[in-house]
């Protein structure tokens, strides 16, 4: 009987240390593949080196988030501050994902300030941008945007010249990124980014008196939803990205069951918008 005992308790710590090297491991996932395939994935962690190329190609291959701010120029829109991600909400972006974020979402608004010949807005949000690049440790490797910010200091007075800036530092930082092995911050600065300029141009369009222009521009825009989604599916796999999945996936479903966006829709939109926004910024 005592020996019986022994045996139970040798069988218990055996499977223990099976199952907690497993655990230690990753558990996995078992499925079939499209073809018939046995396939397993691993769950529980996110690598965002393995997806870097998946990133990078959506990236490329979706609408930049500033060519809204060109669009809402030509329809004749005018610059309003308040709707942009305030100055001082920088101190609320705590996590590197809130910051990640942000840092995209200021980016945007650069381009919106400059475009409108805002250099005073657009020196402030250069400080934020500065602040945010050394919270996420990119000081060293973007250091392009130290020569930015201080050309766009000098240039303040020169409304061509500040635009012209802006959209360098921009076209810079995403050929650096595209190498970079930070793909996870790549892609949350392009959903902040995109988050914020869909929010400018739906809360624009709602104040138009007339917005058929900007009514067609919020029609076009789902190919940049798409990639809204597919790159958070992608960073959905980071446990710290799950909430704002969480607050901007209702925006995405909205653009999919919709054919065409009316006046009507907006005021179903831009609350699911300003939400997710402010998920990030509040």
């Amino acid at each position: 009987m005592k020996k019986h005992c022994i045996f139970q308790v040798i069988c218990v710590l055996a499977l223990s240390i099976v199952f907690s090297g497993c655990n230690r491991a990753g558990k996995q996932n078992k499925g079939t593949t499209s073809d018939g395939k046995e396939a397993s994935v691993e769950v529980g962690t996110f690598d965002p080196v393995k997806v870097k190329d998946q990133i990078v190609g959506i990236i490329q291959q979706s609408p930049k988030d500033i060519e809204i701010v060109d669009l809402l120029n030509e329809a004749g829109a005018s610059y309003i501050y308040e709707m942009t991600t305030p100055v001082e909400a920088v101190e609320k972006m705590l996590t590197s994902t809130q910051k990640a974020l942000g840092f995209g979402m200021y980016g945007f608004d650069g381009k919106y300030a400059s475009v409108y010949n805002r250099s005073d807005i657009n020196l402030k949000l250069v400080e934020n941008a500065d602040r945010l690049i050394t919270d996420l440790g990119l000081q060293d490797d973007l250091s392009f945007a130290k020569k930015y910010a201080e050309r766009i200091r000098k240039n303040k007075s020169n409304t061509d010249s500040i635009d012209f800036l802006v959209t360098q530092e921009l076209n810079e930082y995403h050929q650096f990124m595209a190498t970079s092995p930070k793909a996870d911050i790549y892609a949350l600065s392009v959903i902040g980014g995109n988050v914020e300029a869909l929010h400018v141009l739906t809360q624009m369009t709602l104040l138009a008196k007339d917005n058929a222009k900007l009514l067609a521009v919020m029609n076009n825009q789902n190919e940049r939803v798409k990639s809204l989604s597919a790159l958070l599916e992608i960073m959905s796999g980071d446990e710290t990205v799950k909430p704002y999945f969480a607050a901007i996936e209702p925006v995405i479903k909205f653009f999919e069951e919709k054919s065409s966006i009316t006046t009507a829709d907006l005021n179903t939109i831009a609350p699911l918008i300003e939400k997710a926004r402010n998920s990030i910024v509040q």
